[in-house]
């Protein structure tokens, strides 16, 4: 069978009251190009797994479903990592299993877009943010409103997109590629494919909505719901990229990084989460010392005096 233009990869884990919208999104796609739908059904501990097994009676043949027998959260290779190593696509999207998308020919303009702009490692566009009852927010997501995403958006916790809006070439299924830090199943794991695809490539932003993000922070299992700040997730998180962007030699991504692990440990510091001993112990061993430490004046000043969206120039 010859493998679709677009791999789209839904993780679900007790979203039985979302689950159906978020597969008719998909549906209801106008698009020239073809595309496959993988869904891993986590083991849920709500009805899920039977609202999905009735869902595939009524549409058969127009997904892929993974039952799982176990919860894969814990191992090495989880739910959501699985099913993008067994994409086949060109391009690849995620949608999860409590979000959904807006504009029925979202596929066709991100795809037509990664077509014409081979320069281009991914394409997003915008998204509005909704509650449990699927009504919007008075929130606006921390998305990118320029046309193309840059470190210093990332510096300045600034996102291409949300995850359902970010389509991207199959990296999984092209050896040029090094994917070893996506598969080391760092938190938040957004941010190590944004990361990652800034050092491969160049993101482009449409200025468009097309998805909804279901923000809940006060009950179900989603991230938002049951996030808990880490001191020491994210050391590792800025200490793998930065130890990726050295392996891959960029120069820009590199001095990113550093400022990034030197900001989160001074921060650690300044709560209690980390002695000085410590942070000299963590950051000594980084080359570029005055970058950090000059980024990190830079970074207070437009932050904290200017009010500046971008944080860093």
């Amino acid at each position: 069978m010859k493998d679709p233009i677009l791999s789209i990869y839904v993780a679900t884990y007790n979203h039985e009251h979302y689950i159906t919208q978020a597969l008719d999104s998909i549906l209801m796609q106008k698009t020239k190009y073809t595309y496959e739908v993988l869904v891993g059904e986590d083991c849920s501990t709500d009805n899920t797994r039977a609202v999905l097994k009735e869902y595939e009676k009524r549409h058969p043949g127009k997904f892929i479903i993974f039952y799982r027998d176990h919860n894969m959260y814990n191992e090495p290779v989880g739910n959501a990592l699985d099913l993008k190593l067994r994409c086949r696509g060109k391009y690849m999207i995620a949608l999860e299993g409590d979000d959904y998308w807006t504009d029925p020919y979202k596929l066709e303009k991100q795809i037509d877009f990664l077509e014409n702009h081979p320069e281009c490692i991914a394409v997003s566009h915008n998204c509005m943010v909704i509650d449990h009852n699927s009504l919007p927010k008075d929130e606006v997501y921390p998305e990118c409103k320029e046309e193309e995403y840059t470190f210093a958006h990332y510096f300045s916790e600034i996102l291409p997109g949300q995850l359902a809006t970010v389509m991207y070439r199959n990296m999984y299924n092209n050896p040029q590629y090094d994917i070893s830090i996506l598969e080391k199943k760092l938190i938040p794991g957004d941010r190590v494919i944004y990361f990652w695809l800034l050092v491969n490539g160049k993101v482009h932003c449409i200025q468009e909505v097309m998805s909804a993000y279901r923000h809940v922070t006060t009950q179900g299992s989603s991230y938002s719901a049951t996030y808990k700040y880490r001191f020491e997730d994210y050391r590792q998180l800025y200490d793998e990229l930065l130890q990726y962007a050295q392996r891959m030699n960029h120069a820009q991504a590199i001095k990113i990084a550093q400022r990034m692990y030197f900001k989160h440990m001074i921060r650690g510091m300044k709560y209690g989460h980390c002695s000085i001993s410590e942070f000299l112990q963590h950051c000594g061993k980084m080359d570029g010392k005055i970058n950090c430490v000059w980024g990190y004046i830079v970074y207070k000043f437009r932050k904290d005096i200017m009010h500046s969206e971008l944080w860093i120039r």
